[in-house]
């Protein structure tokens, strides 16, 4: 295994996915934007991966936004809308897992 198939599984499969909610979720409870933009960064290779397929094709592409959309509330003073605004990740990824523990 080289470095670079490594690093992609790190950062597409759950691991990522975990990575980026952890790295969110502490920006947040923290109130700093980096930790969220971070967490941004790690949430892009699972949404260009799922986004292009057919079901999840126009949704997975906006979902990086949704950080994004917290890390400006955080500095706007608006927590809770910055909680609010990764729901929708959640949401997908917990749908996911679940879809894939049925398999």
């Amino acid at each position: 295994m080289t470095i670079l198939s490594g690093l992609a599984i790190v950062l597409i499969g759950w691991p990522g996915i975990i990575t980026a909610l952890v790295l969110v979720s502490i920006g947040i409870y923290t109130k700093r934007i980096l930790l969220i933009v971070l967490g941004t960064i790690f949430s892009i290779p699972i949404s260009w991966y799922l986004g292009s397929s057919p079901i999840f094709r126009y949704i997975m592409y906006a979902l990086p936004m949704f950080f994004i959309g917290s890390a400006i509330a955080i500095k706007f003073g608006k927590h809770k809308l910055a909680w609010i605004l990764i729901i929708p990740y959640v949401v997908t990824m917990v749908w996911l897992g679940f879809t894939v523990l049925s398999q």
